[in-house]
């Protein structure tokens, strides 16, 4: 009944999960890249009740400003590297924190919320290479419902645990 179809739902999940592990990590490998993690997540504002719930090896991340404070202190030679992901479909039409302008059926899948887990290595400078995981939900970004101007994220993350397996 104006749902979107379940192929939609794969294709969109997948093309949005994969953006987000070829740029978030590629970012965090920039020299300087944490200062610009705050693009990744949701923003909080009086008009949406979301605000990005973020954990880092068990340990409560306040908001993505805090996050990137600790991802500065990282050595200089840190690199992320993604070597699997996969993603399902949370919920079919979101519409937490939507503008009321964009609450109808979800046609194009525009308006999912998609949970990515993500598997990779993190080498922190000189030390030996550590597995990481990384689960994700990301959220549509309804600042830029459609088509994203250049440098916006059409994904954003509303929930992240993030953990280096010892």
């Amino acid at each position: 009944m104006g749902g979107l179809s379940e192929d939609m739902e794969v294709k969109v999940s997948v093309e949005a999960a994969e953006t987000f592990a070829n740029t978030y990590y590629a970012n965090l490998n920039k020299p300087h890249g944490a200062k610009e993690l705050q693009t990744f997540y949701v923003q909080s504002n009086p008009a949406s009740p979301l605000k990005p719930d973020i954990t880092l090896n068990g340990n409560l991340v306040k908001d993505p400003t805090e996050l990137e404070a600790i991802f500065e202190k990282q050595p200089a030679k840190t690199h992320y590297e993604v070597q699997s992901f996969d993603c399902h479909v949370l919920n079919p039409n979101y519409n937490v924190g939507a503008h009321d302008d964009s609450l109808e059926p979800n046609k194009a899948g525009k308006k999912m919320s998609i949970l990515v887990l993500i598997s990779g290595s993190v080498r922190y400078g000189e030390e030996e290479t550590q597995g990481f995981t990384d689960n994700i939900v990301l959220v549509p970004n309804w600042e830029i419902l459609g088509k994203p101007p250049k440098g916006k994220r059409k994904w954003l993350i509303q929930s992240q645990t993030f953990r280096v397996i010892l």
